[in-house]
Parts: C-alpha cells; sequence; structure tokens
C-alpha cells in the first residue's frame, strides 16, 4: 500500500507493496459390534446293551454344533462442514489461504469480544488537521484494526479493546496534552500514526511507564526513547538499506546523500547514513537543501560534478517527482534511491517515465499473502474512510501491540505497562504483521534503542508494477554493526 498525501515527514515512512473452502471434519472412532460366538455343548447318544450272543459294545456318537461367526457391524459418524461465513474477514480469507499468519492459525470462525468484561485500554496519538502535516489515514486503520480484533478475533481473550484518542497539531503543547490524557485514562500502552510533537509527550509518557508501541518514529527523540517500540527502522534504516544495495550490487564507491534541511532528517543523514558510508569505504558527498524545495537543478548539477554511482534523496514528498524529472532531463546516470513514499501513485503519475529509474524502500514483503490481504479486507470493511500509506504501518503496530497483550493475559503477570515492556523487550526475532519479525533489545541500530525491526526490501516500478530489486533482505543491523 502506498502514500496517497503530500506531507511534510512521508520521508519518514517506509512503504509495504501493497483453493478451497476451509471446514471442520469431526473423525469418531468406529464403533465395531460383533455377535458372540455360541459354543453348544456335545450331545451323547450310548446305544442301549444288548446280550445275544457275545456282548456288543457301540461307542457313543457325539454331535457338536458348528461354530458360528459374525461380521463385525461398524458405524461412522458422519463428516461435519462449517461453511465460512462470507459477511466476515476470517470467513472469507479462509477460502483463499491456508490460514497461517504471524500469531499462528487464523480464525475460521467470527467470535466476538464480551462487551460485558473490562475493556483493555490501548491510547491513540495522531497528528492531523495540521498545514505542517495530516496523517488520517493512520488513525482510520488502527480504529478498523480495534473493531476487527472485537468483531472477529475475540478481543483480548474475550475482554474487548478500547481506544483512546488523542488527534496533536505539529505543537509540543498538544503532544503533552495528550501525553496527560492518556495518564489519567490509565492505558496500557500508547499506539501511533505520526506525532512530530512527540517531543513533548514522551517527557510524560516516560516519567509515568507508559509504552509506545508501533506507528512512525518522527524525530530522534522516539529513535532514541527507552520506552518506544517501532518495528521499522525509520530514516536511518531506509539509508542502511540504500547504501548496503550500492555496495553489493553496484559496487558503488561514491555516493552522494541529499537531504531537506529538518531535524530527523540531518542527523539520519549525518550520524547514520554518511558514518556508515564511510565506515564501509565510500566517499561520501552530502548536500543539505530548503526542506520545501522544488528546484532540485542546483542540488542535482552539484551531485552529478561529484561523479557519484548512486544518488540518495530524503525529503518530503512533494519534491519526488522533481527530482526524479531534473535527473533524467540532466542525463545523470547514478542508481537514484527514494524513500517508498515516493512510490505513490499520483507521484507515479506526475513523474511518468522517470519514475522506472528509482529504487525505493520497504519495511513490508512486497508480494501478495495473508497479511496483506487482511489489511485490505479489514480496511474494505471495518475503515471509515481511506487507509493506504501510513495505516499499513500503523496497522502493523496495531496488530503486533494486540499480539503482545493476547500472551501477557495469557500469563502469570497478566496485563499492564510493565509486564508489556518486559515481554517486548526480550523478543528476539518475534514475528511481526506483514513485516520482518523483530527484536527489540535495542542494539538493532546503535544508539537509536527503539528501532526494532529496521531490515530493508528494495523495489522498482515498472509498467506500473512492483519489482524485487534484489533477493531476500537487507541485513541493516549487520551494516550498523560496522559503525559501532
Amino acid at each position: 500500500m502506498l502514500v496517497s498525501k503530500t506531507k511534510l515527514l512521508c520521508m519518514l515512512i517506509v512503504l509495504v507493496a501493497v483453493s478451497c473452502s476451509e471446514s471442520s471434519t469431526t473423525t469418531v472412532a468406529p464403533a465395531t459390534t460383533v455377535a458372540p460366538t455360541t459354543t453348544v455343548a456335545p450331545t451323547t447318544t450310548v446305544a442301549p446293551t444288548t446280550t445275544v450272543a457275545p456282548t456288543t459294545t457301540v461307542a457313543p456318537t457325539t454331535t457338536v454344533a458348528p461354530t458360528t461367526t459374525v461380521a463385525p457391524t461398524t458405524t461412522v459418524a458422519p463428516t461435519t462442514t462449517v461453511a465460512p461465513d462470507l459477511e466476515t474477514v476470517v470467513g472469507r480469507l479462509s477460502q483463499d489461504w491456508d490460514g497461517n499468519w504471524f500469531m499462528g492459525q487464523l480464525p475460521v470462525v467470527a467470535v466476538k469480544a464480551d462487551f460485558d468484561l473490562d475493556p483493555v485500554l490501548v491510547g491513540l496519538i495522531n497528528m492531523e488537521n495540521s498545514p505542517a502535516g495530516s496523517f488520517p489515514e493512520a488513525r482510520v486503520a488502527i480504529e478498523a484494526a480495534a473493531d476487527w480484533v472485537n468483531s472477529e478475533l475475540g478481543g483480548i481473550n474475550g475482554r474487548p479493546i478500547e481506544l483512546v484518542t488523542c488527534i496533536t497539531d505539529f505543537s509540543i503543547e498538544k503532544s503533552q496534552s495528550c501525553a496527560q490524557e492518556m495518564v489519567m485514562a490509565g492505558v496500557v500502552a500508547i499506539t501511533t500514526g505520526i506525532d512530530v510533537g512527540s517531543n513533548g509527550s514522551l517527557p510524560i509518557l516516560e516519567q509515568n511507564g507508559i509504552p509506545i508501541v508501533g506507528g512512525i518514529p518522527a524525530n530522534m527523540v522516539e529513535m532514541k526513547s527507552p520506552i518506544a517500540f517501532y518495528f521499522s527502522g525509520a530514516t536511518p534504516g531506509g539509508y542502511g538499506g540504500f547504501i548496503g544495495h550500492a555496495i553489493e550490487y553496484l559496487d558503488a564507491s561514491r555516493i552522494v546523500l541529499a537531504h531537506g534541511e529538518f531535524e530527523s532528517f540531518t542527523i539520519a543523514t549525518r550520524d547514520y547514513g554518511a558514518a556508515l558510508a564511510e565506515s564501509l569505504g565510500l566517499e561520501v558527498e552530502v548536500i543539505p537543501f530548503p526542506l520545501f524545495s522544488l528546484d532540485f537543478l542546483p542540488v542535482l548539477t552539484k551531485a552529478a560534478e561529484f561523479n557519484p554511482d548512486a544518488i540518495v534523496v530524503a525529503a518530503a514528498d512533494l519534491s519526488c517527482a522533481p527530482v526524479m524529472q531534473t535527473m533524467v532531463e540532466l542525463g545523470i546516470e547514478a542508481q537514484l534511491y527514494l524513500v517508498g513514499a515516493c512510490a505513490a501513485e499520483e507521484i507515479q503519475e506526475v513523474a511518468g517515465s522517470a519514475i522506472e529509474s528509482v529504487l525505493f524502500n520497504s519495511e513490508g514483503p512486497l508480494e501478495e499473502s495473508l497479511e496483506s490481504s487482511i489489511y485490505d479486507e479489514v480496511v474494505w470493511q471495518y475503515a471509515s474512510d481511506p487507509a493506504g500509506g501510513v495505516g499499513t504501518v500503523s496497522m502493523r503496530g496495531f496488530l503486533n501491540l494486540y499480539a503482545l497483550l493476547v500472551e501477557l493475559d495469557q500469563s502469570d503477570t497478566g496485563i499492564s505497562s510493565e509486564s508489556l515492556i518486559e515481554l517486548i523487550r526480550s523478543s528476539n526475532q518475534r514475528p511481526s504483521f506483514w513485516g520482518h519479525p523483530y527484536t527489540c533489545d535495542g542494539n538493532q541500530i546503535p544508539g537509536l534503542s527503539s528501532l526494532c525491526a529496521p531490515q530493508q526490501l528494495l523495489f522498482s516500478i515498472e509498467e506500473g508494477e512492483l519489482v524485487p530489486a534484489h533477493e531476500g533482505w537487507i541485513d541493516t543491523p549487520s551494516l550498523f554493526a560496522e559503525i559501532g
């Protein structure tokens, strides 16, 4: 699924590409009825003794009834078939897939949560209605997933999930207010879409031990927080994927890293992208530019003078099409790398054929699967509005949180913020919804403890189709281990 809007921070979003009916057969061991073997005692007839001349003795005649064997009667219970309910997501998907998803076996029959039980409170913080960026699709995707869990997956072992939602507006003050609201509500955890003002909310959440699980880290404070856990590599992870690919598949020796002047871009470029490239033996040129720039002639002219093998541009998605078109106009032959947000359909329409020379990154599998179908079906049935783009990442975060809460509810510790933090920190290659397995030991990218799954996939677009640029995942944690 690809981002559908032009926004300030879409650089941080890593995009995901977006039989027979199953039945339940009851087998009963056959009941075998065997008639008993009947044995008739022998009848002995002795002829009377007659004395005439010599006495003649006749041996007794013995008659034995034959043994009769009756063939066993076998009774087999009839096969019971449960027809899938096509009004439910699980019912429809049971017809097309084998049912294995990241939590094991996807149910075939929908089970509703019991709303008479106490709900499990989960916070939702998202930035909307701001000129600097609005991401309602992230909230819509989480709301749809929560409705699906409560309507078809039985909630948290019967208890419904209840979302406590707060909308931020790019200001630190509003994010602080949202954090205070979450503390007062007593949420066990918070999941997010995007919150650029989290510099205000995180100190409050850290003080009260309320973890953030899932969403998209928009700034370095989030990436470094000890109580935040993201199934992503954010901008640094993207750089790792691009640089790793350039070295392995292009045999690159020189690379340009161009970035919009925004804190998370600047630090990610300087301290992670450039540091990684240099540690791996590349010559690096870093070129900053105004965040909202649409004129990339000066930037790419300077880049071309460096004679690079690859050019990476980190910018808001409004810059995507101008970058591609200017590369073509200047005839630059270096490989251009852009974030997955730049592969959005509306950007493809503007960029035209220039888009086919670009490689984009993703943190979710590109091929169609049960989990990509779950996303599509849940959005179709339960979403109130469009939920593409950022929604793919926010739904991953929410469903991963759901799986953790289910496990805690079945454990001796029960559900609490403290037990949740302990469980997620102990994760080691734990299965993730529609993404790479995650490890939240704080060491996947040095200094960025909250990034639990920074592994990357790259793809190109050919005739409107996503085409993988390599086999398997790019192991960015191994690459970043080189810079310590």
